[in-house]
């Protein structure tokens, strides 16, 4: 598929959860609504002007080269399809169960040799800080900085329609948190070896440097993981 605003079904690296990031020479994976309106941007503007959807989601520049997928559902490609699979700030929105369903499923589609790397919130580096906090001036905050750092529940019900959404579709709350070790775990468990956690931008995948995004690991933001399927 030659055009850049459809998506790439032909490239041989899957990248899941990819929201705005979309490099064209990747498949580009997500399972937002979003993904729909971007390709349907005439159906977008109507359901805005009858107030139905916020004008406030509309307006985020969603790329149209993004294939829409329920990641919780087994992924629609052939064994072995993939040289490499990529996905960042995605599994923490699963169940540990799906989480590893879904790790399955890399495993699955990789090639041999193949190379699985994934960003998550590093749950190590936010018990860090909440402890750090307890022992500070806002130690009386500490809790609810805790809270919204791992984003398991919103501060109160989502109203509205969009609120429906979240709440019908469940994707926006974290499920499961991860340390650097439970990672490890989780992609030693379905069958990757040389499992190791690199530092941003490092590692064995090419090119790492034009899908993977600093501000996501930096600072305690996440964590890698990254395995090879066995040759």
């Amino acid at each position: 598929m030659s055009d850049p605003t459809f998506p790439n079904l032909t490239a041989n690296r899957l990248h899941l959860g990819c929201g705005l990031n979309a490099p064209a020479d990747w498949l580009n994976v997500d399972g937002s609504a979003q993904v729909w309106f971007a390709q349907h941007p005439g159906v977008k503007r109507l359901l805005v002007a009858a107030r139905i959807y916020p004008a406030s989601q509309a307006a985020i520049p969603w790329p149209a080269n993004v294939l829409r997928l329920d990641l919780r559902k087994p992924l629609p490609f052939a064994s072995n399809r993939f040289a490499a699979v990529y996905s960042s700030h995605t599994f923490e929105h699963l169940y540990r169960a799906q989480a590893e369903s879904l790790a399955r499923e890399c495993f699955r589609v990789l090639q041999p040799g193949g190379v699985c790397r994934l960003v998550l919130p590093d749950l190590e580096a936010a018990v860090r800080r909440y402890l750090a906090r307890l022992s500070g001036e806002s130690a009386g905050g500490a809790s609810d900085q805790l809270m919204e750092e791992l984003l398991v529940h919103p501060a109160s019900p989502p109203r509205g329609l969009l609120g429906w959404y979240h709440r019908v579709l469940g994707f926006h709350q974290h499920k499961w948190m991860y340390d650097a070790a439970g990672l490890r775990r989780l992609l030693t468990a379905v069958g990757f070896v040389e499992v190791t956690n690199p530092s941003c931008r490092e590692g064995r995948l090419p090119d790492v440097e034009r899908i993977e995004s600093p501000s996501r690991v930096a600072d305690g933001a996440g964590v890698v993981v990254e395995g090879l399927k066995p040759a």
